[in-house]
């Protein structure tokens, strides 16, 4: 089973999400991605900001972890960075404008309707 660590970062009453448009389709996603082999799930998670939002950011605590899709989550949240969010790493380099990323603040009050963030369970 894939472990997957992702970062709930919030400011000011918002939550940083990953936009996505893939091959027709649009939706929102928490940043993180694949825990490698010799790290926790909290290093991924660090790692994973890094490249994909060029932030250093400090996992505040555990939020939630759950199955889904075949993958193991953890979902941690963070109040605390440096840095501003931009594209980075291989989200960068692969975009395309059939698969395009990009970092967006949504407020936090909106994700319960956001029917299109995924995974469900954590809305």
């Amino acid at each position: 089973m894939i472990q997957r660590a992702a970062a709930v970062i919030v400011r000011d009453g918002n939550v940083l999400l990953m936009h996505r448009l893939k091959e027709g389709r649009e939706y929102y996603s928490f940043p993180g991605g694949s825990v490698e082999d010799g790290e926790t799930p909290e290093q991924a998670v660090v790692r994973e900001i890094r490249e994909e939002f060029t932030l250093d950011i400090i996992p505040e605590k555990l939020l939630l972890e759950m199955e889904t899709m075949g993958n193991y989550g953890y979902y941690y949240l963070v109040k605390r960075y440096t840095g501003t969010p931009k594209l980075g790493g291989e989200e960068k380099r692969i975009m395309t404008p059939q698969n395009q990323y990009h970092p967006v603040w949504k407020p936090l009050a909106e994700l319960r309707g956001l029917e299109n963030l995924y995974p469900e369970d954590v809305r």
